[in-house]
């Protein structure tokens, strides 16, 4: 069974990571890329994955509603 993806780009925490998005030259879509294909690692401490993708990552907390939907909240965009 595959989940919908859904970003959610209203929360208030999603603000600095749309900063950094433009501050870096990365789009929506290349997010979107990085939470489906990038590579993962779970933090410990405070339970965010982290998605790397390419030349940058993505540091995100995800909530999983009714089994059916991957809710995403975009914490903040890094280049390596």
């Amino acid at each position: 069974m595959k989940l919908e993806l859904k970003i959610n780009w209203e929360h208030k925490r999603t603000k600095h990571a749309i900063e950094r998005m433009w501050l870096r030259g990365i789009s929506a879509k290349e997010i979107e890329m990085a939470i489906l294909r990038g590579r993962k690692v779970i933090q410990k401490k405070k339970r965010l994955v982290e998605a790397f993708h390419s030349y940058y990552s993505v540091i995100y907390d995800e909530k999983i509603l009714n089994n059916k939907i991957r809710k995403i909240y975009p914490i903040t965009v890094k280049i390596w």
